[in-house]
This record gives C-alpha cells, structure tokens and sequence, in this order.
C-alpha cells in the first residue's frame, strides 16, 4: 500500500518594504480606475457637471462676488463625496460579498496594505474634484460683472469634502461587513449638516464639527469682513481624513507604531481645529466689521461723476459703472431740481454678526441714498427705486406706505429706469406676495392696491408722453401734500376710490 503524506502550506514570505510599496500602488492604480468609473461616481460627476453648464440662470449670476462663490464650489463636492463614499465601500467590501476573502491568506500583500491601496485609490477622484472647483471659479472670476477675492482655504473645502468621505467609506468597509453601512452614514451626514446644525443659531464649534461649514446671510460682505475660520476648517477635514485612514488601516491589522503617532497627531490636530473653530473672529475683524457698518465713509473710495458721488468698497468699484447708468437713467426720467440735485450713492453693510447676519443695513443719512453689495435683476430695480426715492423723498426712514403721489412718482421713475423693470417689478410682487412693494437695499417702498392701480395705468400709456408730464409737474408731483388724485389727474389717468383695505394702511 502506498502512503499519502500530507505537506503543510507554509505562509509566504513577507515582502520587502520596497516590494510592498510598489504592490500596494499597483493595486490602488486598479482601484482608482474602478472607483472613478464607478456607475453612482459617474451619475454624480455627470449631475454635478450638468448643474454647471446648464445655460441660462439669474441675472444676478452675471455679477459674483468671488468671496461668496468660493463657498458655493463646496456643496458639489459635498454630493460628489457622498457618492465616493458608498463606491469606496462597496470597493472594500468586494471581496466579503463575492466569498473570495480566504483567498486573500496566500497572497503576499496583507491586509493593511490592500487597505493603504483603497485609501490612496481616492486621491485621483479627489484630484478630479479639484479640477471641477477650479473651472468653477474661474469661470466665476473671467465674468465681467464679478468682483471680491476668493479663499484658497475656502476653494481647497471642497476637495478635502471628497476625500474625507472616502476615507469614511474605506474604513466603514473594514469596521462593519455590511454595504448598507455607506448609505446611512451619507444619510446620517446629510441630516447632520442640513437639518441639525445647519441654522446659524448654534454654536461656532458644533457647526464647525460638520463636513460644511454653513454660513449664510442677507448680503454678501467685502472679503475682510468674512472672519470665517476657512483655514481651520480646511484642517479639521484634512486631518480627521488622516485620522479615518490610520483607523482603517489599524483595524485591517497595521498595528505599528507609525500608525498609532499618525493616528494620535491627526486625532490632536482635529481636537485643536474644533476648538479653533469655536473661537471669535480676530480683534481686527471685529474693528473691521464695526467701522464699515457705523462709519463706512472710513473705508470706502468715492467716485464723482456730474451731481452724483458714488461710494463703494474697494472690491465693489468695479460696480459703480453700473449704479451710474441706473442713477442717470432715473435722473433723465425726472424734472426740475431732480435732474441735477446733488447726491451720494453710499454702499452699506450690516457686519456686526459676520457673514451669517440678516440684519439690514441702518438708513443713509439725508442727501444720500444706499447701494447693497448684490447686483443683477431684482437688485437693479431695488436700487433704482433707491435713487428715485432719494430725489423725490430725500430720506430713507421709513414711516409706512407712500398713500401720495410720491410713490407713485418713485416706483414709475424705477420701473423705467431698470431694464424690464415692468417684468421685475411683477415678478417682485409674486415672489414675496405683496404686489406694489419694492424691496429697497435698506426700507421697503409700498403702494396701497390705489397707487398701485394708478401705477399701472401709467405703464399703459406711452412712456414719453408721461414723461413729459413728470418734468413739467416735478416739483408738485414731489411734495409731500400732492395726493393721488391730483398726482393721476397730472399725468393723464384717473385713480381708483379709496377703499377700507387702503385707509387701513399706515402712510409715510
């Protein structure tokens, strides 16, 4: 009889450190192919690209405030990330699905290192991302009408967004076996960063603690008042990445001491940027923001061009071009002391609470009148309603609606000093359901529904005819005690009777 004998499998022989590098890069080049071609990768790029080219938009979109649009380059990247999240983990957790782990044992490249290959097969998405933030802004920045400065801290968000879900999703596939894992986990950070924490209201160092640092206001404000810790915000993502890929790869068996130092700098780093993050804005932001809402005369260049002096900061001057075409155009429309009387367009900022803040700037004083730091759209015609209030009023403080022929004088003059300001001033009234009521950089203009009625019969009539009236009858038209009657009977049309809704109204 012959003897079967049984020989022992004996474990391959460790690879050497330079062997091992080069298995692990040639695994996490296989890797970031599959990862990049990923179906959920690829809707979420396609998506994200085609939210970027789809033609049209606001005619807001055609001024950016680069400080602003910088943040608006994170939200993408956010999406993105939560897709490279689910992919990354589906990535790692293919061998677990497909029953093929134990074939793993007889290969030289061990756990720790497959592991170091799935998080290095992340960058090269990661890298896209970037790509995408880049052409972002820059197609932002070559615009025309964009003005401000962006942060590079800000800009770099949105990439190390990408790479901190991913490492997630890495280490998610080494701690938990299951691939439903991923999608809660996005689920989860949608809800923490959306719904949770999103608002203003909570702290500084619980909203900084969030993939996205949310911080939106009524108004954009010039570059040095943002204040917003985007640097050690930057620091927080990139080092609890860190921090998730020394967890992942521990947990896959890389027990060395490089791992326990990376992981306890990383985990100090992120402890330290929380706390940053938490901290006030520096004493000089908080001069800066106080000077430029109570005094901005301070810190603003002024331009005069014939009557009227216009006052911006000096990221918005590019703008003044644009405010003087409105002014001049409001000025040819009116008569008598209006086209030639003397004013400032000032731009006014409310700073004090920071980029998150939605108060109103306060009223210019008399003789001048605001310009916001929005332009485009709505924002045309509610500053042309500005400068027509400053020549027929004089002031911006606000004592309810305009029950005279003030405001019927101010809104026609807007209107037709705003290109498609008759479409404007509809879309107005719809949007914030309160038909005659212009929304003017500090305090509204409102019409009771009788000069509102006497305002559009006079978008009825020829342009030139009324304007003809307006300049022969300015100055009454602009006094105070000239009421709506006179002010229709003046300019060619009859105004409706007064009803309870209109004497219920409390008038300036």
């Amino acid at each position: 009889m012959t003897a079967l004998t049984r020989t022992p499998v004996t474990a391959p022989a460790p690879p050497s450190a330079r062997q091992g590098l080069r298995a692990v890069l040639a695994l996490a080049r296989v890797e970031a192919r599959r990862l990049l071609l990923h179906p959920l990768v690829l809707v979420a790029l396609a998506g994200y690209l085609a939210l970027l080219l789809w033609p049209g938009g606001e005619p807001e979109d055609a001024y950016p405030v680069l400080q602003d649009i910088d943040r608006e380059t994170q939200l993408g990247q956010l999406l993105l990330g939560l897709a490279v999240m689910i992919a990354a983990n589906l990535g790692v957790l293919r061998s677990h699905r497909r029953g093929t782990d134990g074939s793993f044992a007889v290969l030289v490249v061990r756990p720790w290192r497959r592991t170091c290959a799935h998080v290095l097969s992340v960058l090269p998405t990661v890298l896209v991302g970037a790509l995408l933030v880049a052409g972002q802004f820059t197609a932002e920045a070559l615009k025309p009408g964009a003005v401000g400065h962006g942060s590079v801290f800000e800009l770099v968000t949105g990439p190390l967004l990408v790479l901190l879900l991913g490492v997630l999703g890495v280490l998610l596939g080494r701690v938990v076996r299951s691939s439903f894992a991923a999608p809660l986990a996005a689920v989860a950070v949608i809800a923490v960063s959306f719904v949770f924490v999103a608002g203003s209201g909570s702290p500084a160092w619980v909203r900084g603690m969030t993939p996205l640092l949310f911080d939106e206001g009524a108004r954009p404000l010039p570059s040095a008042l943002q204040g917003r810790p985007a640097g050690r915000h930057a620091l927080y993502l990139l080092a609890l990445a860190v921090l998730a890929a020394a967890g992942a790869v521990r947990a896959s068996g890389g027990r060395t001491r490089a791992v326990r130092v990376t992981a306890l700098t990383a985990l100090g780093a992120v402890v330290a940027a929380v706390v940053l993050q938490g901290t006030a804005p520096s004493d000089a932001v908080r001069e800066a923001r106080e000077v430029a809402t109570r005094d901005p005369a301070e810190v603003q260049d002024c331009e005069r061009r014939g009557p009227t002096t216009y006052c911006a900061f000096p990221e918005f001057t590019p703008w003044i071009d644009e405010w003087a075409r409105v002014t001049d155009r409001v000025r040819s429309l009116a008569g008598g002391s209006g086209a030639e009387q003397a004013l400032t367009v000032r731009q006014k900022v409310a700073a004090l609470d920071g980029p998150s803040g939605t108060g109103e700037p306060s009223p210019a004083a008399p003789g001048e009148v605001t310009a916001s730091t929005a332009w485009g759209g709505e924002r045309e015609l509610e500053f042309a309603a500005s400068v027509a209030r400053g020549l027929v009023v004089g002031h911006e403080r606000h004592a309810g609606a305009y029950c005279d022929a003030r405001g019927v004088l101010t809104v026609w003059l807007a209107i037709h000093a705003t290109r498609d300001g008759e479409a404007l001033f509809a879309e107005t009234g719809n949007a914030y359901d309160s038909p005659g009521v212009i929304h003017a950089p500090v305090t509204a203009i409102a019409l009771r529904d009788r000069e509102l009625t006497v305002v559009q019969r006079l978008l009825a009539l020829p342009r030139e005819r009324v304007g003809r009236a307006v300049r022969a009858h300015w100055a009454e038209l602009s006094a105070a005690g000239t009421t709506t009657d006179r002010a229709a009977a003046v300019l060619g049309v009859t105004a409706p009777a007064e009803t309870a809704a209109d004497r219920a109204w409390r008038c300036a």
